[in-house]
């Protein structure tokens, strides 16, 4: 069963990573057991870019390391990021990838997220051992 029909909703992307949403050597979906991904985004996002769940606006924050079009989801309004798979509970994202940079991801906490107002909260990407 496609991935919109299961879930809804949209898929959105980073620009820098839309180019490895069908390629395997950049999305490894074989290497992981999904076998061929046929996905078509329905927008591309950019850095600043506003994007809404119900009311809460949510600012995109291009956050790349763990691959060049990693993004963090800031919403100003009640104080908290999303930080995707560039910050996961306890250490940050992988960077061996085919797009991944250390620098990058390291540069990216320093520059984008460590300097959101000291208040916010930040919720992390949790390790997946493949029960959630």
């Amino acid at each position: 069963m496609p991935l919109r029909e299961r879930c809804g909703g949209k898929i959105l992307i980073h620009r820098e990573d839309s180019e490895g949403l069908n390629d395997p050597q950049i999305n490894l979906s074989p290497y992981i057991g999904l076998g061929e991904i046929e996905l078509e985004a329905d927008s591309r996002l950019d850095d600043k870019d506003l994007i809404h769940l119900g009311n809460l606006p949510f600012q995109v924050l291009h956050t790349p390391g763990h691959t060049k079009g990693s993004t963090s989801l800031y919403c100003e309004k009640e104080g908290c990021l999303f930080s995707g798979d560039t910050i996961f509970r306890g250490t940050w994202g992988r960077t061996d990838l085919p797009t991944s940079n250390r620098e990058d991801i390291i540069q990216s906490i320093v520059e984008k997220i460590m300097t959101l107002p000291e208040e916010t909260i930040l919720y992390p990407r949790t390790w997946n051992d493949g029960n959630d």
